[in-house]
This record gives C-alpha cells, structure tokens and sequence, in this order.
C-alpha cells in the first residue's frame, strides 16, 4: 500500500525451516540480512562459534534465495571489534528502537516513532510480533506523508 522495502534480519534457524518464506520476502523487493543462528550476545562468544552462527545462516539464506545476504545485524545490538572482525559483510544496528520487543502493544509503535524520528533512520521492528504488524499502517501513512520515503538499510547506509 506504501511501497515501503524493508530489511528483514533473518535467524538461520528459521530461514532454513521456512526457506519458502525467505523467498517470498526477497521476491517482493526486500532485502535480506544476516542475524545469526540461534541470536545469542556474540560479545560473550569466541571467534570460532561467532563464525559458525554466521557462516550457517548464510547457508541456509543462500539455500533459501540463491544469494548471499547483504548486511547482518549483532542480536541485542551486541558488538565488539571481535564481532566486527568474525562477520565479513557490515554490520549495522539501528537508531530508532520502537520497543515492541517490550510493549508488545500496537498502540505504542506510532508514538514510539514519532517521538524519536529523524532523517536517515533506521527503525527496529520484529516481525515475530502481531502487535508490531497491527500497529504499522499509522506509522507508515504518517511518515509518507510528512514525505519520508523507505529505504532498505543498504540503501541508507551511504548516509550514516
């Protein structure tokens, strides 16, 4: 409705369960990103079990679409120069937090944004959450029209 291209952050271990869902994710114009295997804090981890949470996500993505992912997101924003050197794609966070991890209320996801929004944003959203899905048509018809538009996070990156 709002042509809005999101990034959705994908667990490996749901990507190769619902490889058919990734699909569908890409084919309708989103990107798709790395967040590890099992979303663990990878600032607790060594080198060699970063790798592996990375490296088998990436193949279940690439079983999946046929492509590699283009960005990955440390679970919980958890990141140390460990991590950076393990993950051999960039690796981006968010500037936004909605909290609907927390909430779990769509009446929340609106104000949340609002309150925080600035220009080249990056707005963290789980899809897991139905409250999240329920509160995103105010969210998105506000921003179109204050003329907003919805970049993948690939696509914002050049001006962070």
């Amino acid at each position: 409705k709002y042509n809005a291209k999101a990034t959705f952050f994908m667990l490996g271990n749901r990507a190769q369960y619902y490889p058919g869902l990734v699909r569908q994710v890409r084919n309708s114009g989103h990107e798709i990103g790395n967040h590890t295997w099992t979303h663990p804090v990878l600032t607790k981890m060594s080198i060699t079990d970063i790798e592996k949470e990375y490296n088998s996500t990436e193949e279940a993505i690439i079983h999946a679409i046929g492509e590699n992912s283009t960005v990955f997101r440390p679970p919980y924003g958890a990141i140390n120069d460990d991590v950076r050197n393990a993950i051999p794609c960039k690796s981006v966070n968010w500037t936004i937090d909605t909290l609907d991890w927390k909430y779990r209320d769509s009446e929340k996801l609106f104000p949340m944004v609002k309150e925080a929004l600035h220009n080249n944003a990056i707005v963290l959203m789980h899809d897991i959450h139905q409250s999240t899905a329920d509160g995103l048509e105010p969210v998105l018809a506000y921003l179109q029209k204050e003329g907003y538009e919805f970049l993948s996070v690939s696509e914002i990156l050049p001006y962070h």
